[in-house]
């Protein structure tokens, strides 16, 4: 009981009278967890490109100034 009235909003609470509100309290947790799944998921990824764009910036920039104190 005490976990449907923290996970679900003012209309599933209204509605808690009728059978399955376990289920409705359940299922919004799921929810939430997919949702989280998928934003951490994609902020993940993008911070793995940034690092890796950076690592190569810096290498390309390295060999870059490698040929020009070898062409000098």
């Amino acid at each position: 009981m005490i976990m449907n009235s923290i996970l679900s909003c003012v209309t599933c609470q209204a509605n808690s009278a009728l059978g399955g509100s376990d289920a409705i309290g359940w299922s919004i947790f799921f929810l939430l967890v997919c949702i989280l799944l998928v934003v951490s998921m994609v902020v993940f990824f993008i911070a793995r490109i940034a690092v890796r764009s950076r690592k190569y910036a810096l290498l390309e920039e390295a060999e870059m100034l490698a040929e020009l104190q070898q062409s000098h």
